[in-house]
């Protein structure tokens, strides 16, 4: 069994527990969705695996999953709506009791459509937890805090921005910034990737989308998060796009283009690329608020380095934290955050090929890690983004970005 194969038949087992536990919880309709794409996945898993005994183990599951779907969906049509509110709870994480009882059937329906596809979290990222970016968290605060935390400040002509889209280079905070966002202001958190809203059925993708923005209407104040938002949201029209891809782009548009959205129950977009340029031109322009996130400067540089070494025994001083962020001149977070992981494993590694680590028995002294750990390993970690794609991003952001 190859890697892929063995990844593939890995996520259908997760699947399967996953409905497994939703059915014994007595959530029905969430383990329908579930056992499906159990079935889905293996369905595909069959495709590439050529193994007798697995493909005979995999049908017979497959047939297990779909009988078990059958007889949930028999349960649930003999039930009024009344006695399915009164037995399950909505699983979209942010909802009390109470607010649950006040759910329909209909938009249970809808909850349940998005449950198993969309990741809805509650993020615990703080404003400390990003280095630097002192301008970029001040507007997406202007953006998005303000008008959820304040909404009565955000009234008539003040209305806030209904879709804001953070651009730069890859590994640069874009993703901490939306979760830090959504933890301070404490709205219903819904985190989409491309991966999540493309299906291979014909008009499931379509299906998805419009569940997500009547579902983040109904759990409003809410905040999406479209991660990658450029690899859904490409310019239409070109060669290589499909009549799927184009009815899932003009279905993305309409959303955001009709967003009923009040001032005390606000519905914000945020969107985040590294590719803004690919990003068609009906899509930018629903994105009133564009933040360039750039590569973090020289004190930005310093405070990521002692983030991603805190708990960590050191020699550095707060003179060494400077001079790495001098030498670190155009690296991404992510960059040096790599940087920091490889730098904390070498006194492992040492211990280990001194054969210190073959007894469980042995205590083991672990060497606190010093500045000429990171130069030498800042002799092979190199950044990941080259000036003239830094000199791509300014240009796009002078000609389109506000910050």
């Amino acid at each position: 069994m190859s890697s892929v194969d063995s990844k593939l038949y890995q996520y259908a087992v997760k699947t399967a527990k996953e409905a497994v536990a939703l059915d014994n919880q007595g959530k029905k309709r969430q383990a329908i969705n579930k056992y499906q794409r159990a079935a889905e996945i293996l369905m595909q898993f069959m495709k590439y695996n050529k193994n007798p005994q697995m493909r005979m183990l995999c049908q017979k599951n497959i047939e297990e999953y779909v009988e078990r779907a059958k007889i949930l969906k028999s349960h649930l049509g003999g039930v009024s709506p009344r006695k399915i509110q009164q037995v399950e709870r909505p699983s979209v994480s942010g909802v009390d009791d109470s607010e649950a009882s006040a759910v329909s059937s209909e938009e249970q329906e809808l909850i349940d459509m998005i449950s198993s596809t969309i990741v809805t979290e509650s993020p615990k990222v703080n404003w400390d937890d990003i280095a630097g970016l002192e301008n970029v968290k001040q507007a997406v605060r202007e953006a998005i805090v303000l008008p959820i935390a304040k909404p009565e400040l955000f009234k008539g002509a003040r209305r806030p921005w209904s879709g804001i889209l953070l651009f730069g280079p890859p590994g640069c905070g874009k993703t901490l910034l939306a979760k830090a966002a959504a933890t301070e202001c404490k709205a219903t958190f819904f985190s989409a990737s491309s991966a999540d809203l493309l299906s291979k059925w014909l008009g499931e993708s379509e299906k998805l989308i419009s569940s997500l923005f009547k579902v983040a209407r109904l759990k409003a104040p809410s905040l999406i998060f479209m991660d990658e938002i450029d690899s859904v949201a490409t310019k239409r029209g070109e060669g290589s796009e499909s009549g799927g891809e184009r009815r899932v782009k003009t279905q993305l548009l309409s959303e955001i283009q009709g967003l009923k959205s009040t001032y005390d129950k606000p519905l914000l977009v945020l969107g985040a690329t590294n590719r803004p340029w690919d990003i068609d031109n009906a899509m930018l322009s629903r994105f009133e608020k564009r933040v360039h996130v750039p590569l973090p400067d020289m004190k930005a540089r310093a405070g990521i380095f002692k983030i991603h070494t805190e708990g960590v025994n050191t020699e550095l001083t707060d003179e060494d934290y400077v001079e790495l962020a001098v030498r670190t001149e155009g690296y991404s977070g992510r960059d040096i955050a790599n940087v920091c992981r490889e730098v904390i494993m070498l006194p492992i590694r040492e211990l280990d090929m001194s054969g210190l680590l073959e007894s469980s028995d042995e205590e083991v002294n672990v060497r606190d890690i010093s500045l000429k750990d990171f130069k030498k390993t800042l002799k092979k970690v190199k950044p990941m983004t080259n000036q003239a794609l830094i000199k791509q991003y300014n240009d796009w952001a002078e000609e389109f970005g506000e910050v």
